[in-house]
């Protein structure tokens, strides 16, 4: 099993100010010039073995990583053809995934009132709002459309609480279940600067990176769409017999059941 942090800024990654992505492009080409052995040719090589015999699981558990599985998907399943070492891809998963987000952000606020979380004048409220997002992306407004996704839901580039926290007083839109935001999502950052933990996971003193930096070099990308690569990588594995699965997180706010199933229907994933 290996532990990638991607995009490179991320966790104890670094690199400097040209260095960070600022779109997907960026984030598969970075991952992929690491995955490919390109500088030493040892990632995925064993001697004695065949070079097709490893295999890559890429996988994805929460939100805005839904454009990272199918950003390395893509550059994976473009470059294998001609590459000197050839990652055998296994499949791919999406757990709770930002993938197309003109399709999600049209969702959320009947979603909301359906589940009891804003009243009637809320929900109108927020569509209006979501429905000048789409209208953002359409024009390739990207800031713009952040602006609306930040202020509505995400609350994390604003300094003060998003539309839906201060309507439903809950901070947690992983977890509807647990209105606020449990203590023991602070603990890694902590457990990191242990040192017998960062002897064993060999980073010295490094710094490990909240990714806040790499969010703001990619805050035009947010909004954009990765729909045309999740397709592409989806229908390669899939005839190859290989497996892509699309595991909704059910008690999210932030990513919807229902917009993710439609997302998934209108790829025919489902």
């Amino acid at each position: 099993m290996l532990y990638i942090d991607n995009p490179v800024g991320t966790g104890i990654s670094f690199t400097d100010d040209t260095g960070y992505a600022v779109n997907q492009d960026d984030v598969g080409r970075d991952l992929y010039s690491a995955m490919d052995g390109t500088e030493d040719d040892v990632l995925w090589e064993d001697e004695g073995e065949d070079e097709n015999s490893e295999e890559c699981d890429c996988e994805d558990a929460c939100i805005y990583a839904g454009k990272y599985v199918p950003a390395i998907g893509y550059y994976i399943h473009t470059h294998n053809p001609t590459a000197k070492v050839k990652i055998n891809f296994k499949g791919v998963a999406i757990g709770d995934g930002f993938c197309d987000p003109e399709m999600m952000l049209g969702g959320y606020a009947q979603f909301l009132y359906q589940i009891g979380l804003v009243d009637e004048k809320q929900r109108d409220y927020v569509q209006q709002q979501a429905d000048l997002g789409v209208i953002y992306i359409q024009q390739k407004k990207w800031t713009e459309a952040f602006e609306i996704f930040n202020f509505l839901i995400n609350g994390d580039e604003t300094g003060i609480p998003s539309y839906s926290q201060n309507v439903t007083g809950c901070s947690n839109f992983f977890n509807m279940l647990q209105c606020q935001w449990p203590d023991d999502q602070e603990y890694f950052g902590e457990f990191l600067l242990l040192p017998e933990e960062r002897k064993s996971i060999h980073v010295a003193n490094l710094t490990f990176h909240d990714g806040s930096t790499v969010e703001k070099h990619l805050l035009e990308d947010v909004m954009n769409t990765i729909k045309p690569w999740t397709t592409l990588v989806s229908e390669s594995i899939c005839k190859l017999g290989k497996e892509a699965t699309y595991p909704p997180f059910h008690p999210s706010i932030i990513i919807l059941l229902p917009v993710t199933v439609l997302v998934m229907e209108e790829q025919e994933l489902v």
